[in-house]
């Protein structure tokens, strides 16, 4: 084999660049055959990083190269999504859901074709997770890739930072989307109802989605979103939506419709319009000076004020509505008018349902003050469930207003009063849901169910529990067994018509690993099914909302749509519900810009809600089929399986080697993702150690991701199957849940790296600095190199890097041989992704050794401030450029005034020639790193493309 040098040729184009390393990659692995423990990714690495410090290799074209792999990133990244919703055209899904229609109605009465289609395939919540990454312009060159139609960039916010306004736009843009499929299927309803039931199309609802968001509404360690924001943002909804029934409105055919019914659209018309421009002036005020007591009476008197066009309910329009289709079925806009209503009830005056979410610790604080003012009270004990029953039967409701708002300081109450204000003022028909984060004890979910009937909200209100920590989901079937049986929650729920819970694939993950989380969720939602019979409230709906990220760590199913949906809420869940005649009603999410991806033009919001309803129609045949499913089959090897992981994954969460290797470069790997920021883990030589469990979901995953080792979703599988391979490799071809787990373990093995994992350890072990300039070409490195060797003398991090390396590996090892037995493991090692990834990670590698030296090239300045040159180094150790960029140049100025800027009458001789002058080191040495920086950011959006998600 020639070998692909690449120390010494001329830097070739930016393809033939790539192709030129990943063939030098391929010779470097062949060495791993007479030395496994060879890494030749840190080798590649350094082979880059030499040619950059002869000038062999300049900075601009490792920068080009980055951008490059970004774009190839891109492709791919749209090649599985375009997988994902195939097919694309909208011909070709209007002609399969006609077809699906056609079918149903021919096996089915009128009375079971409505029931089918009134229900909601799912719920699509729109939440506001920090999942940003990507451009305006990279946004579109991904739209395009998968859609193969031109997509212009959309609006870049981050030269400002994200702010919740961008995410709010964003998401209108996405519901937007949906709205349109969710139309183009809602008329595809009408017209095979109308050939098929010609006499009862007209008392259709087809309902075959719901659309809800939290974006704004979401309290839950956030305190930067204040009630006004709230007011403002639905404010802005129902002025979007009132536009967009105005659009509806103008597009009907009105060809040869009588006067009669041109008059009532007319004044539908009207209505709608007067309601909008009462709505936008309203926003104009809740935009003013409301910390003023005369700007909030201002614009709390013009939205109370019934007068001025006001419109708070839309159910009488959309009645009317159905009235005129009943009195003229015939005529050419029956079908618009219909589906006109089916909006107006799906969406009311807002872009969607509103899902309010906070914690428990806020629910805690505000409830105590009514619980029992004289002496503290324990929220878990049996006496506060008794006086929260109590008060709940006892208290009546208290009327509230704006100035009340505006006064209260407590955030549960202050979300509870906003809830009050929005349907006595903007929506009366809204269905709110309230989710309550860190959720552990039913006396919580009573305190939310109390506050919302103290406050009049109580029949506008589903309480929904998240289930996400581990001591959530281990103790869920008694918290549910508890809570259904208080008499206020059942009083609540029936009102309601429903009972909901909220599970969290996430933070689940995060703490005990994704398979246990998945199996640990599906437990959870069959005892939901068990006690909602057991405690008599089978004739309520049973709404499951999961919520879950888009990639493998954060529990979304990369396989298919079928198995992304069934991931989360399996056939045997859902057969737990059928078998017991329960009506089960299933919501997930699409968090933040990647979620929002999937809605990015009507025409992908069709294909997935095509996808969606065609996994529905084969539900009952996969529900059949789990009596013969062999995972279910052995619960003492599923329970042992499930056991031994969520052991593996909290041990290494126990770990010091886990939390340090983790935060070597704490947060910095990450680009902002969206107006939540993520907290910093420790300060710079403050000898403070890390503590992941601070750390929320997403970054904790992204940096997973940045550093190799997806290992929240692989940790632990090789243990747990170490005693005995049969069953598993049986499972692997006999069981479709088993084979829908394994398919997502082999997915992220084939982008997990150990080695990558190693090499990023390597940056700091001073043995590699103190011996490089011994290579050649290389001992003009000797300063800066003998000054990193200093510095990272006594640094643990590579140490610690070895130590989990370890640990992993021996589980690495026991999954490479079950999947050596399931004839898996070629497929794993000869995976392009391993390629293209270990590639992304060698160059920035590279990068990130030029960064170093380029910090220790910088010559020694007083301390100032309480920083030192030492200080800076950390900083740049730990990637924080944009801080230590900032100290370097207050210590070298470049801007700094020369003496002829002063306009003195008196001359001087000084400054001459031997003054400084720091331009040459801003130059040469500090302005090239913050576009190294940059480079190193690039690469982390490949990455996160390559996982198909950030975090």
């Amino acid at each position: 084999m020639a070998s692909a040098d690449i120390s010494s040729a001329p830097c070739p184009a930016d393809s033939e660049l790539e192709d030129r390393l990943l063939a030098r990659l391929e010779e470097l692995r062949l060495r791993r055959a007479e030395d496994p423990s060879f890494n030749p990714i840190w080798r590649l690495a350094c082979d880059l990083s030499a040619r950059i410090e002869t000038g062999t290799l300049s900075r601009g074209d490792l920068c080009r190269l980055c951008s490059h792999l970004l774009d190839r990133s891109l492709e791919d990244r749209a090649g599985w999504m375009r997988s994902m919703l195939e097919p694309l055209s909208g011909e070709d899904n209007e002609a399969r859901l006609r077809a699906l229609l056609d079918a149903d109605a021919k096996e089915s009465d009128f009375e079971q074709f409505a029931a089918r289609w009134g229900h909601p395939a799912v719920g699509c919540v729109f939440t506001a997770h920090p999942t940003f990454l990507l451009s305006g312009g990279e946004m579109a060159r991904l739209i395009e890739g998968v859609t193969g139609q031109a997509c212009a960039p959309k609006d870049d916010p981050r030269a400002d930072g994200i702010t919740l306004g961008d995410e709010h736009r964003q998401v209108l843009d996405a519901i937007r989307n949906a709205r349109k499929a969710h139309g183009t299927i809602c008329r595809l309803v009408f017209d095979v109802a109308r050939r098929h039931f010609p006499d009862d199309w007209t008392r259709l609802r087809p309902m075959p989605f719901d659309l809800a968001s939290w974006v704004g509404y979401d309290m839950d360690g956030r305190t930067d979103i204040g009630w006004a924001d709230c007011v403002r943002l639905r404010l802005l909804e129902k002025d979007r939506q009132l536009g967009w029934y105005l659009e509806d409105l103008a597009a009907v055919d009105r060809q040869d419709a009588p006067a009669a019914l041109l008059k009532a659209l007319d004044e539908i018309a009207g209505q709608l319009e007067a309601a909008r421009a009462h709505t936008e002036k309203a926003r104009i005020l809740f935009d003013g000076p409301l910390e003023t007591t005369d700007g909030l009476a201002e614009a709390a008197n013009w939205l109370t004020d019934p007068g001025h066009g006001r419109l708070i309910a839309l159910k009488p329009v959309s009645a009317r509505l159905r009235r005129l289709v009943a009195d003229h079925p015939d005529a050419a806009c029956a079908v618009d008018l219909a589906l006109l209503a089916v909006r107006m009830d799906s969406f009311g005056l807002g872009a969607g349902r509103v899902h309010f979410r906070m914690n428990a610790t806020q629910l805690h604080n505000a409830v105590r003050r009514r619980l029992d003012r004289d002496e503290a009270v324990d929220l878990a004990s049996r006496s506060a469930l008794i006086r929260l029953n109590e008060l709940y039967a006892e208290e009546a409701p208290l009327a509230v207003n704006f100035a009340a708002l505006a006064m209260e300081t407590t955030t549960a109450v202050r979300q509870f009063l906003t809830i009050a204000q929005f349907v006595k003022h903007i929506d009366a028909d809204s269905d709110i849901r309230l989710l309550i984060a860190e959720c552990e004890r039913p006396s919580t979910v009573l305190a939310a169910i109390y506050l919302a009937r103290l406050f009049g909200v109580d029949e506008h209100v589903d309480v929904s529990p998240l289930f996400e920590t581990p001591p959530a989901l281990e103790g869920g079937e008694r918290f549910l067994d508890v809570l259904f049986s208080q008499p206020a929650y059942r009083k609540a729920v029936k009102m309601r018509g429903r009972i909901s819970i909220q599970t969290g694939f996430s933070d689940a993950g995060r703490f005990i690993g994704q398979i246990p989380a998945s199996l640990s969720i599906e437990r959870l939602q069959a005892n939901m099914a068990r006690l909602v019979e057991i405690h008599g409230l089978g004739d309520l709906d049973c709404l499951i909302f999961n919520t879950h990220g888009e990639s493998m760590g954060r529990g979304a199913h990369p396989g298919s749509m079928r198995a992304r949906l069934d991931h989360v809420l399996s056939p045997w869940a859902r057969k737990c519900f059928a078998d017991r005649g329960l009506r089960l009603r299933h919501e997930t999410s699409f968090q933040g810009g990647d979620g929002y991806l999937w809605f990015a033009t009507p025409g992908l919001a069709l294909a997935l809600f095509s996808r969606i309803l065609e996994h529905r129609a084969g539900l009952p045949a996969r529900m059949e089929r789990t009596d013969q499913d062999r995972f279910y089959e052995s619960p003492d090897i599923t329970l042992d399986f499930f056991r031994q992981v969520m052991r593996f994954q909290e041990s290494l969460m126990g770990s010091g080697a886990y939390h340090r290797t983790l935060s070597a470069f704490g947060l910095s790997l990450l680009k902002p993702t969206g107006s939540r920021k993520a907290r910093r883990q420790f300060e710079a030589g403050s000898g403070e150690r890390p503590d992941l469990s601070k750390v929320r979901a997403i970054p904790h995953n992204a940096v997973l991701q940045q550093l190799g080792y997806p290992v929240n979703v692989l940790g632990g599988i090789g243990q747990a199957t170490r005693k005995s391979l049969e069953p598993f490799t049986d499972w692997r071809q006999d069981s479709p849940r088993f084979g829908d787990l394994m398919d997502m373990v082999v997915a992220s093995r084939t982008r997990a790296s150990l080695r990558t994992m190693i090499a990023y350890g390597a940056l700091f072990d001073g043995g590699y600095w103190a011996s490089r300039p011994h290579g050649k070409d290389q001992k003009h490195l000797t300063e800066p190199c003998l000054y990193l060797a200093d510095q990272l003398e006594h640094d643990d991090r590579y140490g610690e890097t070895l130590e989990l390396a370890t640990r992993l590996r021996i589980d690495e090892l026991l999954l490479h041989r079950l999947l050596g037995e399931t004839g898996e493991d070629i497929q794993v090692l000869e995976a392009g992704e391993r390629d293209f990834l270990a590639l992304l990670h060698a160059v920035r590698i590279a990068l990130i050794q030029h960064l170093f030296l380029q910090a220790a090239r910088i010559p020694r300045f007083s301390s100032r401030n309480d920083i030192s040159r030492e200080d800076i180094m950390e900083l740049v150790f730990e990637l924080r450029i944009p801080e230590a960029l900032a100290s370097l140049r207050e210590a070298y100025p470049d801007a700094a005034p020369s003496a002829d800027d002063y306009n003195l009458a008196e001359s001087s001789d000084y400054p001459d020639e031997t003054a400084a002058n720091y331009s040459e080191i801003n130059q040469r040495l500090i302005d090239p790193m913050q576009t190294l920086y940059d480079c190193l950011l690039t690469i982390s959006v490949a990455v996160a493309n390559a996982f198909h998600a950030h975090g």
